[in-house]
């Protein structure tokens, strides 16, 4: 009998059979002709992947309707007939591994900025996007009318190109969410003001929809049911649009999400917030679909709470993105009993909204392979010509992913820690805050999955280049990372390093906490974590608190740390310290203040701990190998994919 039931039985939306519960919902990608704006074969095989990994439907993000949705780079149009192939060719991957697969049609209205396109956003009202902060132009009744039939030969597109289903996006704040919001419209005529006239163009855009689609395609939508916003929708009013909508359309199912671009800090909430916190909402929608599927999402980790909200009568269905990024046989593994294989999200937002953050397209910090599936997804393990020795110097997540391959490739691997535990910095990233023990289930995975695989672990062991020699192996991976860096000041021998303070604690009561510039996890959590323990905490940076996180993540950090009373001196710079007190300089004038400090932490750069590789070079040394902090100080994200490169080189 199967573990997850519910989960893992067929749904009915509409005419279309899915045959699982579990959806891969319209996220951006980015894998876009950027010149075109066409879907890529890329994505094809981002998207397939998931559906070779047993997933019963796949929703295809965001196609703009319309040129004036294009309000953010690396979106794909539906708008010509030029962009039907591509679509066809991405059905056709997905199709070939038996998953349904929905297109998403949208326009993000005020949502973005001017740079994309170079055309002015749309919006009800001319009210300034409340991220980005352009001011859209109001839409008139003719342009009410032209998307209107933009969205009517979207859906006709879509249906040409063979999808089975339509999601109509009605969520997030974009343009059809902000006409039916108060906290966006403010119209005057028949479009704004009542809940009818809010409604009014997501009907006659469901209308133009159901009039492409005939009998055999499927038709959703997608709302958020709080948008956490002065004046925004909340649960009632959601409740109330979709007992309006279905009353007068045809909708084959409801998808329930949250939040809009002026509160990001819910939409896609990062390992500071409960698992399902948000399913709830769904549950409330469901009470007025009168039978109508409702599907649920945000932070669905497991299949385990999967199938306890279904059970439960939360939602008829879940949507995932994170975590089948994180692991595209999610479903696979949890049907087929390998629970202990299944690579869990762990909400991080690095590399699935920080890669999107910095222009680039989404990656993972768990899984290297996102965007490279063609070459590195399922069944694509590269195993290796001929076995060879491997020795991987270093247990942090560099030489932990580096080993994990390497075994998988059938190489023999001996690593070798010297503390006693794997898992390396990883583990006092972790140890900041409760919350972010998450964060550590990224190295317990690795060390489970080396184990599993038979890598030889020597924990507690140091290695030197003479015992390299006498190990004689065929190539030598050293991971051994980097140790904190300090300012080169006068005073620094007083400075506590964020390490040192994380797992010993500091003395005193006023704490400057000083950000090197990389502006990220690193010096917020630790601030975090000294003002939950009680200090007062000036946090001192030379850019701005954050600028280098997620701006999905960034909100509820900064949040956090002004709840607890965290001090905010930025664009300055450490210049010196004595007993007692600071010095900072403004890096904008150059102008030189001071601060009292009982202790001053700096969470500071890396320094490469790459000791043995220089060492092992002076001889005759085998294949040498430079991964993680070891090669170049950086993020864990980067450390793992140097381990997953170098793997397949060996």
């Amino acid at each position: 009998m199967s573990l997850y039931p519910v989960l893992l039985s067929p749904l009915q939306l509409g005419p279309v059979r899915l045959r699982n519960r579990v959806v891969f919902a319209g996220h951006g990608s980015r894998f876009v002709d950027w010149n075109n704006h066409h879907l890529t074969e890329r994505q094809g095989h981002y998207l397939a992947e998931r559906a070779k990994g047993g997933v019963g439907m796949i929703i295809q993000g965001s196609s703009m309707v319309h040129p004036t949705g294009l309000a953010a780079a690396g979106v794909n149009e539906i708008w010509s007939d030029e962009s039907i192939p591509a679509y066809a060719r991405v059905v056709d991957m997905i199709h070939e591994h038996g998953a349904a697969v929905f297109g998403q049609l949208s326009h993000l209205g005020r949502q973005g900025n001017t740079f994309a396109a170079h055309r002015e956003l749309w919006a009800p009202s001319p009210i300034p996007d409340p991220a980005s902060r352009v001011v859209p132009h109001a839409m008139t009744i003719a342009d009410i009318s032209e998307l209107t039939a933009a969205y009517r030969e979207g859906a006709r597109r879509l249906v040409e190109a063979g999808f089975d289903g339509i999601e109509v996006y009605l969520a997030h704040g974009y343009l059809l969410c902000e006409f039916l919001s108060p906290f966006s419209n403010r119209r005057d005529d028949q479009y704004g003001g009542s809940l009818e006239n809010r409604s009014r163009l997501p009907l006659e855009v469901l209308e133009a929809v159901n009039s492409q689609v005939g009998d055999n395609v499927a038709v959703g939508i997608r709302v958020s049911a709080e948008e956490f916003s002065p004046d925004g929708i909340d649960p009632e009013e959601c409740n109330a649009i979709v007992e309006y909508l279905l009353a007068r359309q045809r909708v084959d199912y409801v998808s329930v999400s949250q939040s809009n671009y002026a509160s990001m800090e819910t939409m896609i909430p990062d390992m500071a917030f409960d698992r399902a916190p948000f399913a709830h909402y769904a549950a409330k929608v469901r009470e007025v679909c009168n039978g109508v599927p409702v599907l649920t999402v945000a932070r669905l980790v497991t299949p385990e709470k999967c199938e306890e909200l279904l059970s439960d009568g939360i939602a008829d269905g879940v949507c995932l993105v994170r975590p089948l990024i994180a692991d595209p046989e999610w479903v696979n593994k949890a049907a087929e009993g390998r629970r202990e294989d299944l690579r869990e999200c762990i909400s991080c937002n690095v590399g699935c909204r920080g890669g999107p953050h910095r222009g680039s397209q989404i990656a993972c910090l768990v899984n290297p392979a996102v965007g490279y599936e063609e070459t590195w997804g399922i069944g694509n393990k590269h195993r290796a010509k001929s076995p060879r020795r491997v020795v991987v110097v270093g247990g942090g997540a560099a030489g932990l992913k580096t080993a994990e391959i390497a075994a998988e490739r059938g190489h023999e691997v001996e690593l070798f820690e010297a503390s006693e535990v794997l898992g390396g910095q990883v583990l006092v990233a972790a140890a900041t805050m409760p919350y972010r023990d998450e964060f550590a289930n990224s190295v317990r995975f690795l060390a489970a999955r080396c184990r599993s695989l038979g890598v030889s672990i020597n924990l507690e062991t140091r290695v030197d280049a003479e015992m390299i020699t006498a190990i004689g192996p065929d190539a030598v991976v050293i991971a051994t990372g980097s140790s904190p860096g300090r300012p080169d000041i006068d005073g620094a021998e007083l400075l506590v390093t964020a390490h040192h303070a994380i797992r010993h604690g500091v003395e005193g009561h006023r704490i400057i906490v000083v950000d090197s510039g990389e502006a990220d996890w690193k010096v917020a959590t630790t601030a975090e974590r000294l003002a939950s323990d009680g200090h007062e905490v000036v946090l001192v940076t030379p850019v701005s608190v954050g600028a280098e996180m997620d701006a999905f993540s960034r909100p509820g950090m900064l949040r956090r740390l002004r709840q607890l009373g965290v001090e905010f001196v930025e664009r300055h710079i450490l210049c010196s310290v004595e007993p007692g007190r600071a010095y900072i300089q403004e890096t904008l004038t150059g102008t030189v203040s001071s601060l009292e400090a009982d202790q001053v932490v700096v969470a500071w750069y890396g320094v490469a701990d790459d000791a043995l590789h220089t060492a092992l070079q002076l001889g005759p040394a085998p294949e040498l190998h430079l991964v993680g902090d070891a090669l170049a100080p950086r993020r864990a994200i980067d450390a793992i994919w140097d381990g997953h490169r170098i793997a397949h080189l060996l």
